[in-house]
């Protein structure tokens, strides 16, 4: 009996312990904790205790479970905490929503409205505090690239940088950065140019070395090298129409140099060819034109040796509408006129008025030619007339004086 007893008092002891003990929370370094809101409403604890054999000065539950006590802190300080969570989340996202919680007790709700203010503040601040620090690398590191490569174009050293003092490290830290690498790579920049250009001067298929084989250097080389092929072709093909320009001038035959190795050399060559045959030949025909103002019929003394020069001199001398209209009429028109006319179409230059009196005049000789033989004639005829005139007079005076 006696044993049966002892069992029941220890059961009944150990059960006590567990309904004192089975509660959350962790235990500090003493191995105590304080009660949360959760624990006093269940009535498992009411303020800081010990568990698993914690401070032994604690008084512990022994036959029932502690009447709850009501802890306002405990309440204000989880409203707290919840509202500083939900208000950084909003204040981070810049929503100023004013949201409230669900919860009835008020030390919750004080605690919430708090924490809520408090976290709102904190995450506007923290995320006012990122975006500056976004904004100042992002402008440090478009200062810092202008700067750089203007410092590389004007010739300045790597380590001759400046940015406005007051600046934030993250500013700072950027610019420097930035200036730094667009320095460098202005500078592998320029030797990719130029290496590129010196090859596109003399080689028609590009070669670059691995050295500028990047995304940014690539570029370059393969740009230089392009104005180098330019300048190389275009100081070619300059040289090459000089050349056939002074062929065909000549009025020489069509013959390509066998050395030349491009298309585009060989078409400015040609192209040069014509440009100086045809400018020849203008001016031939040029000579021929004004030669027909000199000259009343054609004769070819200057090119008369030279078969094409010749044929175009005389298209020259053919084309000349004018001299042969003053040809056709000046000599007419001197005739026809006492004193000096001329037309708008015939008065054009000197060589063409020279033409055009020389005619006329001739064509006035001529008209004072026939004037004079027309007066001659005349007095010619008088002298013929007088003594048969006068004898009919005498007769008719003899015939008169018998009739009478």
């Amino acid at each position: 009996m006696k044993k049966c007893i002892y069992f029941f008092a220890i059961l009944f002891l150990f059960s006590s312990q567990i309904a004192v003990d089975a509660h959350s929370g962790r235990t500090d370094s003493s191995g105590g904790h304080n009660c949360t809101a959760k624990s006093v409403a269940k009535g498992l604890c009411t303020e800081y205790h010990y568990h698993n054999g914690g401070d032994s000065s604690a008084t512990k539950s022994t036959t029932k479970p502690a009447e709850p006590v009501y802890n306002p802190q405990v309440y204000y300080d989880d409203g707290y905490n919840t509202g500083y969570a939900k208000g950084q989340s909003m204040g981070y996202k810049r929503d100023s929503t004013n949201i409230s919680s669900s919860e009835s007790n008020s030390d919750y709700l004080e605690g919430w409205s708090d924490g809520y203010t408090k976290g709102l503040e904190a995450g506007l601040a923290k995320i006012e505090k990122e975006e500056k620090e976004i904004k100042d690398k992002k402008d440090g590191e478009k200062k810092g690239g202008n700067d750089g490569a203007n410092a590389f174009s004007n010739e300045k050293s790597i380590k001759e940088y400046t940015y406005s003092s007051g600046s934030s490290d993250t500013y700072v830290n950027a610019y420097t950065a930035a200036f730094v690498s667009a320095w460098e790579i202005a500078e592998n920049s320029k030797e990719s140019y130029e290496t590129g250009y010196k090859q596109g001067l003399k080689l028609d298929e590009m070669n670059i070395p691995d050295t500028f084989k990047t995304e940014i250097l690539q570029v370059e080389y393969e740009s230089g090298y392009n104005i180098g092929v330019k300048e190389r072709d275009e100081k070619e093909i300059a040289n090459y129409n000089k050349e056939g320009y002074t062929l065909g001038y000549t009025v020489s035959q069509l013959v390509v140099p066998e050395d030349i190795q491009k298309d585009i050399y060989e078409e400015a060559f040609e192209e040069g060819y014509d440009t100086g045959l045809n400018k020849r030949r203008e001016e031939v025909n040029e000579e021929g034109y004004n030669f027909a103002f000199k000259q009343i019929d054609y004769e070819n003394i200057t090119y008369k040796e030279q078969e094409q020069l010749s044929t175009w001199f005389k298209e020259g001398y053919d084309s000349n509408k004018i001299a042969i209209e003053i040809k056709k009429n000046a000599k007419t028109l001197g005739q026809e006129n006492d004193e000096y006319v001329i037309t708008e179409e015939y008065d054009v230059g000197d060589d063409a008025v020279t033409l055009y009196d020389s005619l006329f005049y001739e064509g006035q000789e001529i008209r004072e030619e026939k004037k004079k033989k027309q007066r001659t004639t005349a007095i010619s005829a008088g002298v013929i007339a007088l003594p048969v005139l006068g004898g009919f007079y005498f007769w008719n005076r003899k015939r008169k004086k018998k009739i009478d």
